[in-house]
């Protein structure tokens, strides 16, 4: 069992993201606590919305200052400000916190996992769980120690955790984004609510015997498609690198595109193999393209420069993708950092 302290009066977000995004507004705006904010440079320049905002566009329209760090056990301001008083949470942090800072807080160092722990560790979970057509959503609190390494692995004990279903209606990771921050949001604020209230709380180990691991992804290295795989295969594909992402990636004459907003139907087909990938029909302006055994239908395809080029497109046209781009994207792993390398 344990009790955080109920004076908590200082908050510390790490990390960046969607939900540290609307989290430092929820808090600046209640004014319940002071708020610090620790990021980085390649999450600051990261597209967190579909219309193209990034986090520094975020918190400069909401006048929320922050301090971008490489490396954050080299920033001496940090250990200043942690007290008693202070409550840390990590939100997708890019650094290994150092022994020094753990010990700094005390326990009261929490990363905030948006996951059904101890499955979907690593990164692009939303992205893994579309392809897996998987919707269980939840919230942890999850302790951090020495041994924690973000987006690697992680032992902390969870403090609170609460279970959710998206709804059927979800397909892009931006429709995982809105119903999971809206759930993660309100369960820190509960969280807190529950510490200014002196409640305990019983941490409780990870059932390590249920345990998956997905990797991080890159969308232009990763989201390439193969024609070859079965309709719903190809629809998932394409979902899972839609909004806030650049697309799914292929090619039609020799050009590469992004596709986007893509549902799939059976009436025209089934087509044989040799038909996939093929624009067999353009009506009101939707592209059908076949695939095995069904119909693909979009109505965005985008160019490099993120021109939509639907209506440039033609019958007989086919998007295909040569296998180089797809053995690439299998063997490539995708590593992130602080900064731009």
């Amino acid at each position: 069992m344990m009790k955080f302290n109920n004076n908590i009066d200082h908050l510390i977000l790490f990390g960046g993201s969607r939900c540290c995004a609307e989290l430092a507004l929820e808090l600046s705006k209640s004014g319940d606590y002071k708020l610090n904010i620790f990021t980085c440079k390649r999450q600051l320049e990261e597209i967190i919305y579909p219309d193209g905002k990034k986090l520094k566009e975020f918190f400069l329209d909401n006048s929320l200052s922050y301090v971008s760090t490489d490396e954050i056990n080299d920033e001496p301001e940090l250990i200043e400000l942690i007290t008693e008083n202070t409550l840390g949470i990590g939100l997708g942090e890019a650094w290994t916190f150092s022994t020094e800072i753990i010990e700094k807080f005390g326990g009261r160092l929490l990363d905030l996992m948006g996951i059904p722990l101890p499955q979907y560790r690593g990164g692009a979970h939303y992205t893994w769980q579309i392809l897996m057509e998987n919707k269980m959503g939840c919230c942890n609190l999850q302790m951090v120690n020495e041994h924690t390494v973000q987006g690697v692995f992680d032992s902390g004990e969870i403090i609170k955790t609460e279970d959710y279903n998206f709804p059927d209606t979800v397909r892009s990771p931006n429709d995982y984004f809105e119903v999971a921050v809206a759930h993660e949001v309100k369960f820190v604020r509960a969280f807190l609510n529950e510490i200014r209230e002196g409640k305990t709380f019983h941490p409780k180990k990870l059932e390590e015997r249920f345990s998956t691991y997905f990797p991080r992804m890159n969308t232009l290295k990763h989201g390439f498609i193969n024609w070859n795989w079965n309709t719903r295969d190809i629809e998932n594909f394409i979902c899972a690198f839609d909004d806030p992402y650049q697309g799914a990636s292929t090619f039609i004459d020799n050009e590469k595109v992004h596709l986007k907003r893509c549902i799939s139907e059976f009436i025209d087909g089934p087509f044989h193999p040799f038909q996939s990938g093929l624009i067999y029909k353009i009506y009101e302006n939707s592209i059908f393209v076949a695939s095995n055994p069904g119909s693909l239908i979009f109505k965005t395809v985008l160019d490099e420069n993120g021109n939509n080029i639907t209506s440039d497109l033609r019958n007989g046209q086919r998007f295909f993708t040569p296998s180089t781009y797809i053995e690439r994207a299998m063997k490539h792993s995708a590593e992130y950092y602080p900064y731009y390398t």
